[in-house]
């Protein structure tokens, strides 16, 4: 039988919530980009660990020199994996760049066959869908030329020059993080010995359980699935020999792993054009990559997070939500972390409670 709970222990697991919920916040919001490096440097420290120490062995004892060989073969193997893809973006972009006239009068002559068989499809004149394509695009140009071109070009200089400032800033956390990557590799043992006398033992080996499992399953399984759709997609392009399947398989990837979105939101749509244009082999590779993207996702999910993460999918949903308001872009991450957090630490402090470890309760 469950013991009744006073009124003064359920104000308290209130109050101690609220607490929990606002640190939480403050502390993802204000001090984790602070940490942000560091925190990294740690969770690739323990990552790197195992190999790490069994090189170390071979080069007596030495774990720095163990460490920086384990870096820079990773930071190798990633920086060759990224400059691959770049240059194959890069070659896409340029190709583009060079066919653009020619893409544009394609673009129009695509349009025209649309609008002639949307004229058919609803019943309407020849021509009259093209007329109000055209005037809606004339007055688009209109707009921009009334705003001035002056004005666009400020637009763009004063996005760009924080966008810069921001991209320094990032590289040199990158630098940062991996200089603590070596240097923490010889502290992970104290590090550990700290964190058991600590007088927040319990908290903290609380929290860590909590993180691991998210991590090991809910962004694992993302990364994994997001891949995996990615080359799908671009398998897909290549199908239908479009000259820019790495460019955009790769941004449908990345579109897959946000929330709500998924690869339908670019696949579906562009499927219905080709469609509508008369191209049914390109529409039914387009509407294919799609459920097989889509089947990919639900199964990948099921098997793999099923009931492991302890969260249920609409939960997890609204909670990617509320950090996509909250923390910005980066909520899609911060998002669950903070939840595993709070969860966490609510539910302790419910079992401190209910063991009657707080003395004024």
């Amino acid at each position: 039988m469950v013991a009744k709970w006073t009124f003064s222990q359920r104000m308290a697991l209130l109050f101690g919530s609220l607490c929990i919920i606002a640190a939480v916040f403050l502390g993802m919001k204000y001090l984790f980009p602070l940490g942000a490096p560091f925190i990294i440097a740690y969770l690739v420290a323990l990552a790197i660990e195992k190999p790490v120490n069994w090189l170390a062995r071979y080069l007596r004892g030495r774990v720095m020199l163990a460490s920086v060989i384990i870096m820079v073969l990773l930071t190798s193997a990633f920086l060759l994996a990224a400059g691959y893809l770049f240059t194959l973006g890069i070659a896409e972009v340029k190709s583009f760049i060079r066919n653009f006239d020619y893409y544009m009068i394609e673009v129009r002559q695509a349009t025209a066959r649309m609008c002639l068989n949307m004229d058919g499809w609803l019943g309407i004149s020849d021509g009259e869908c093209l007329s109000f394509v055209d005037g809606c695009m004339e007055w688009c140009t209109q707009a921009l030329t009334r705003n001035g071109g002056s004005a666009v070009w400020g637009r763009v200089m004063s996005i760009s020059f924080p966008v810069v400032i921001r991209i320094a800033a990032v590289a040199g956390s990158v630098i940062v993080s991996l200089m603590s990557v070596v240097y923490l590799s010889r502290q992970l043992d104290k590090i550990r010995e700290w964190r058991q006398k600590s007088i927040f033992c319990e908290e903290v080996q609380a929290v860590t359980a909590g993180l691991k499992k998210l991590m090991g399953v809910y962004f694992k399984v993302q990364a994994i699935i997001m891949v995996i759709n990615a080359a799908l997609c671009i398998v897909g392009l290549l199908v239908i020999k479009n000259p820019y399947a790495v460019v955009i398989g790769v941004l449908i990837g990345i579109v897959d792993a946000l929330p709500i979105f998924g690869t339908g939101t670019v696949l579906l749509p562009w499927a219905v054009i080709r469609l509508i244009m008369g191209d049914f082999f390109e529409a039914a590779i387009l509407v294919t990559v799609y459920l097989v993207t889509y089947f990919v996702r639900e199964i990948m999910e099921s098997k793999y997070m099923g009931n492991q993460l302890g969260i249920a999918p609409f939960t997890m949903l609204m909670v990617i939500f509320l950090g996509l308001m909250v923390y910005g872009i980066l909520g899609f991450i911060l998002g669950p972390v903070s939840y595993c957090i709070i969860k966490t630490l609510i539910v302790y402090l419910k079992t401190v409670i209910e063991r009657g470890k707080l003395k004024n309760t």
